[in-house]
C-alpha cells in the first residue's frame, strides 16, 4: 500500500487542471531483430508547468526504471532542459533516458539530426549515427574502491580469482557507480550479488548501492551487469548508458584511445541489449545505441 508521501504526490499529481500530457514509449539500446530489447523508457514531451512531486508521481505511475520530463524546448535551436526520475528520485543524468529523449526531440523539430539536452548534470550533445543515437559524455573522475577484492568477489556470490586485482573504481560521468571488473565471462553470468552486502561494503554515503559488473569476451566487446539495491529490493539494469559512459570514461583515465567498444547486457532478465563505446584519440567519450519507438498517448492530469 502506498505511503502518505506518495499518496500525497499522486494527489498533487492530479491537480493539474486538467491538462493532457502527451507522452511517448520507447526501447533504448534496442536490437533491431529483437522487438522486446533495450532498456523501455517514458518521456514527456512537454512538462512545462509541473511540479517536482508531480513528476516523481508520474514516474512512479508508470514504473520504469527512468521517465523523462521535457521542461523546456527550445526546438528551434533544437535544445531542451530535461528532468529524470526513477520511481523513488531524481536523477541528475543517466544515459538510456539521455538518447532516447534525444529522439523525441529531433522528432519534435522536424526530424533533425543533433540536439542538445540540458539536466542537472550539465549540457550533453547528442547527434544521429548508424548505431541510432550518441551521447558525448562529460569527462569522468575516478577513485579506488575501499572494499578488498575478497570482500567484493564475497560479496557478488562470485569466485576470489575471479575479480581482478584492483578493478574495482567509484567512477561519475554524472552519476557515480561501482565498477567492478572481472577476469572471466562467466563470473558476470553466475554473480548473485548479497544485497545486505552490497549496502554495508559496495556503497557510498547518502547513495544506494550501484554496481557495474564487467568482463572482456573480445578485443572490442564486453559483457556487463548492472545491480541497484534499494533497501531490501535487487534490482538487475537491462541497458546502463550512465555505466557505460563511466566505463569509458575509466577506460580513458587508464590511457585507452581511440577505440570502439561494444557492450552486451540485459539477457539474464529477458532484455537483450547492446551498447556502443567510443573513446576517441584525445580520451573524450561517445556512447551510442539504437532507439525504438514503441507507443505514445496520454494522460489526463485533471
Amino acid at each position: 500500500m502506498p505511503g502518505s508521501d506518495s499518496a500525497a504526490a499522486m494527489s498533487l499529481a492530479c491537480e493539474t487542471d486538467g491538462m493532457d500530457l502527451a507522452y511517448r514509449l520507447l526501447n533504448v539500446f534496442s536490437i533491431e531483430e529483437k522487438p522486446f530489447s533495450g532498456n523501455p523508457l517514458c518521456v514527456f514531451e512537454d512538462a512545462v508547468g509541473l511540479e517536482d512531486a508531480q513528476m516523481q508521481a508520474w514516474a512512479r505511475q508508470f514504473n520504469l526504471s527512468e521517465t523523462t520530463f521535457i521542461t523546456d524546448r527550445r526546438l528551434e535551436v533544437g535544445e531542451a532542459d530535461i528532468r529524470i526520475f526513477t520511481g523513488s528520485y531524481e536523477m541528475p543524468f543517466a544515459g538510456h533516458p539521455t538518447l532516447g529523449t534525444a529522439h523525441v526531440v529531433a522528432a519534435l523539430a522536424g526530424g533533425i539530426d543533433a540536439v542538445t539536452l540540458s539536466m542537472p548534470a550539465g549540457a550533453i550533445p547528442v547527434r544521429r549515427v548508424d548505431e541510432g543515437w550518441e551521447l558525448r559524455a562529460n569527462p569522468a573522475t575516478s577513485r579506488p574502491s575501499g572494499a578488498t577484492d575478497a570482500e567484493i568477489a564475497e560479496v557478488l556470490g562470485v569466485r576470489p580469482q575471479a575479480v581482478v586485482a584492483g578493478g574495482a573504481h567509484h567512477v561519475d560521468a554524472g552519476v557515480e557507480q561501482l565498477l567492478i571488473e572481472v577476469a572471466e565471462p562467466d563470473a558476470v553470468a553466475s554473480c548473485r550479488p548479497d544485497v545486505r552486502g552490497l549496502h554495508e561494503k559496495l556503497s557510498v554515503p547518502g547513495q544506494e548501492p550501484q554496481v557495474y559488473l564487467w568482463a572482456w569476451t573480445g578485443e572490442s566487446s564486453i559483457v556487463a551487469r548492472f545491480f541497484g539495491a534499494s533497501g531490501s529490493a535487487l534490482e538487475e539494469d537491462p541497458a546502463t548508458g550512465s555505466a557505460a559512459t563511466n566505463l569509458g570514461g575509466l577506460l580513458g583515465l587508464n590511457g585507452v584511445r581511440g577505440r570502439r567498444l561494444t557492450i552486451v547486457q540485459g539477457s539474464h532478465i529477458a532484455r537483450p541489449s547492446r551498447l556502443v563505446v567510443t573513446i576517441d584519440d584525445d580520451g573524450v567519450v561517445f556512447v551510442a545505441g539504437k532507439v525504438t519507438e514503441v507507443g505514445n498517448g496520454s494522460v489526463h492530469a485533471a
